[in-house]
């Protein structure tokens, strides 16, 4: 008698727009390993991957199409450095990167990456606000991080905890812009994509809004002490961060964070020191 050979099921075909971020590139590592099939595009692959021209639409909708869950993570972005100084050329390009995108996810299950400044008065909150009100018309879920660090290059657009491990790889100190009283919830970016396949896993559950965040706050000078001891305090600036509101804990049902603060800036000084042969 003649036998069937078992299909072999066919892995969900995953879109991750902004695939090489700090958050893209833990997300992409963490759903090869889980079996998906992960399609990247970011302009850091090819100048076609520009979500702000309308030239890459075409290819960007065959791509969204083909796809059974999208990640909008692509966007203008970068530490506090970066997004307290907005200029035109930064709202023009978030904004056109919402309007050329939203429109095509239509229909599509997909995340859009708000931030917990989406409720502040600063430009690039208005911004993340506005993708939150697109998500959902749409009917997309918004994940709204509240501070993700990782393996990440120094620079403008670089993170505090970036900035603090390279000057103290190159000085033995470290100097802080402000007091260091501002208090954050910072959350590693391999925790953050472990999160948001469980947004994907579990997306009929899911309310319009979920808080992606460590659960647990830290004053910025303790984070730099976490590197080393040796700080110096500037003077009270003020805080970016004005409303000490509290995260929505609903995704703890689904996912919990495991890499504590401590061990995660460890692994990232470690990873500095090797690579400069320290």
């Amino acid at each position: 008698m003649a036998t069937c050979e078992k299909r072999k099921a066919v892995p969900m075909r995953v879109l991750v727009l902004g695939s090489r971020g700090v958050i893209g590139r833990a997300l992409v590592r963490r759903l090869i390993s889980s079996g998906y099939a992960v399609k990247e595009w970011d302009i850091l692959i090819s100048r076609e991957h520009d979500l702000s021209s309308t030239r890459t639409l075409s290819k960007l909708a065959n791509m969204i199409d083909d796809s059974d869950f999208v990640f909008f993570l692509a966007y203008d972005v970068g530490g506090s450095k970066y997004i307290s100084n907005p200029t035109l050329q930064f709202m023009n390009n978030n904004s056109r990167i919402m309007l050329n995108t939203f429109p095509l996810l239509a229909r599509k299950r997909f995340v859009f990456a708000s931030s917990t400044m989406s409720n502040m008065n600063i430009a690039y909150g208005a911004l993340k606000m506005v993708g939150e009100h697109y998500t959902k018309i749409l009917g997309g879920v918004s994940a709204r991080f509240w501070n993700v660090y990782g393996p990440q290059e120094p620079g403008l657009k670089a993170h505090a905890i970036t900035d603090f491990i390279d000057s103290f790889v190159k000085t033995g100190t470290i100097k802080l812009l402000t007091d260091g009283s501002e208090q954050r919830q910072l959350l590693h970016s391999a925790d953050c994509a472990s999160c948001l396949e469980a947004v994907m896993l579990n997306y009929e559950h899911m309310p319009h809004i979920v808080d992606v965040s460590s659960f647990q706050w830290t004053t910025i000078s303790d984070v730099a002490k976490l590197v080393n001891e040796k700080v110096i305090e500037g003077k009270s600036q003020g805080d970016s961060h004005s409303f000490m509101n509290e995260p929505n804990d609903f995704i703890l049902k689904f996912w919990k964070p495991r890499i504590t603060l401590k061990d995660g800036i460890r692994e990232l000084l470690y990873q500095k020191l090797s690579r400069e042969g320290l």
